[in-house]
C-alpha cells in the first residue's frame, strides 16, 4: 500500500477508535511477535496510527481509548505488545510524547475500567 493511503487509513482508524466506534482490540489479530509480519510498512502504519491518537486527541479521549483494552483480561498480551511497540517504535521517532505514553501506561493498567 502506498504511504499516503496508509497514512489516510491510520487517521481513519484513529478517528473510529477515538469515537468509540472501533476498539484497539481489532489489533489483537496482528501477530506482534512475528518478525515476518512486522514489516517496515506495518511498523510505519502502526506508528502513524498511535501518533494520530496521541497528537490529535486530548488526554481524556486517549485515556478512554486505552482503558477499553485494559478492562478485558483476554487482551493482556495485546496490551503488553502495544506498550512495547509504542516504547520501541513510536517514542523513539517522536521525543515529545513522553507525557502521553505515561498516560497510556496508566490507562493500560486501569483494569477497573475507570473512565475520565
Amino acid at each position: 500500500m502506498p504511504l499516503l493511503k496508509s497514512m489516510h487509513l491510520a487517521k481513519f482508524v484513529a478517528e473510529m477508535v477515538s469515537s468509540f466506534t472501533l476498539s484497539l482490540a481489532v489489533l489483537k489479530t496482528f501477530d506482534w511477535n512475528d518478525p515476518r509480519q512486522l514489516t517496515p510498512k506495518k511498523i510505519i502504519y502502526l506508528q502513524m496510527l498511535f501518533e494520530s491518537i496521541f497528537f490529535e486527541y486530548c488526554d481524556k479521549v486517549v485515556w478512554n481509548i486505552f482503558t477499553r483494552v485494559a478492562i478485558t483480561p483476554e487482551l493482556e498480551t495485546l496490551r503488553d505488545c502495544m506498550e512495547l511497540f509504542i516504547k520501541e517504535h513510536v517514542l523513539k521517532s517522536s521525543k515529545n510524547m513522553d507525557k502521553k505514553f505515561k498516560l497510556v501506561r496508566k490507562a493500560l493498567g486501569n483494569v477497573e475500567g475507570v473512565l475520565m
